[in-house]
């Protein structure tokens, strides 16, 4: 191996995305769900992906995972974890990496648990798959798990479905779950979605550590830049299906470039004036169904001109500060 080959070696991303672009069939035409996407993902890292619902952050994650509908195709663009291009590997090989290399936290508990099979079975079950574990050790392995995501007794609650948990409960199951087979990688997907503030800080706080002391790679897809703010090395803003704005999280709080971004960070409560109403961003997201061939925030952007109506290239700001608008161009 030369010496530029060790050095790719020790920077290549544990997960890197290029030029992503996953298209949806609906009834009203297809949608690019996805257009463009590129980020990457180290080890240790967490990395926020944030936008309004229906910005294309939840299929960045399906994409990921190789879990979107069997309607819709990736028609573009690369997905490579430790330089291996998963685009290219058969569903069989794909489902030996999901829950075991990658695995993911879904938004809502009750509908990603099996309400007919006990929480044992269901947290035994890619152990037996993945790890060759004999059901005893499987069992044992299980409440260790529930055990380490702070459910009490574990070896009675191992025995419960789903309806007999708490909301909160049932989400730290999905944690256990997903870290089953101790994966590389954790996509948490709206992790605290339902859930109380109390609950949701107990469950942010638990995937943190867990993320420090396994040393995995979380991608965090939330709304709430608030939490971004608090848990994320590095923000993507994400709209209309295209990464708009990316930077390290201190520095996007510091210096929004892109008017959505701004406009985001505007609508925070801790950012309200007193006395004054919270200020929200004008307008809807664009109908994905029909063609966008401009900056798709343009209708809703105060800092919209005439050449808005073309997209914009991304331009670098900095170190590692990307923006795609043109009033940087």
């Amino acid at each position: 191996m030369d010496g530029n080959s060790k050095v790719n070696c020790l920077t290549m991303a544990l997960l890197e995305i290029s030029d992503l672009v996953t298209i949806l069939p609906t009834q009203h035409g297809s949608v690019h769900a996805v257009n463009g996407a590129s980020l990457s993902l180290e080890r240790g890292q967490t990395v926020a992906l944030v936008g309004e619902s229906g910005s294309g952050k939840s299929m960045t994650a399906r994409s990921i995972m190789g879990l979107i509908p069997a309607s819709g195709r990736i028609s573009h663009g690369s997905i490579r974890l430790d330089g291996r291009e998963l685009l290219e590997l058969p569903e069989e090989e794909l489902r030996l990496l999901r829950g075991n290399r990658i695995a993911m936290i879904f938004q809502e508990p009750m509908t990603s648990l099996n309400p007919v099979l006990r929480i044992g079975d269901q947290l035994m079950e890619p152990l037996l798959l993945h790890r060759s574990m004999d059901m005893h050790s499987a069992r044992q392995h299980a409440i260790e798990l529930l055990h380490q995501v702070g459910i009490p007794s574990p070896e009675l609650r191992i025995k419960d479905y789903p309806h007999q948990l708490s909301g909160g409960m049932r989400q730290r199951v999905m944690i256990a779950m997903a870290l089953a087979c101790s994966p590389d990688i954790l996509i948490a997907d709206e992790p605290t979605t339902a859930l109380d503030v109390t609950i949701q800080a107990q469950i942010l706080e638990l995937i943190d550590q867990l993320r420090q002391d396994k040393g995995l790679a979380l991608l965090l897809i939330t709304h709430d830049l608030g939490i971004v703010a608090e848990r994320a090395d590095r923000v993507h803003v994400m709209y209309a299906g295209r990464i708009v704005e990316s930077a390290q999280t201190a520095d996007l709080l510091k210096q929004p470039l892109h008017p959505y971004t701004r406009g985001l960070l505007a609508s925070l409560p801790e950012n309200a004036e007193p006395g004054r109403p919270l200020k929200t961003i004008a307008g809807h997201p664009p109908d994905m169904t029909t063609e966008i061939t401009g900056c798709p925030f343009k209708p809703r952007c105060p800092d919209a001109r005439d050449c808005c109506t073309v997209m914009p290239e991304q331009r670098d700001m900095g170190l590692s500060h990307q923006v795609r608008c043109w009033n940087y161009l």
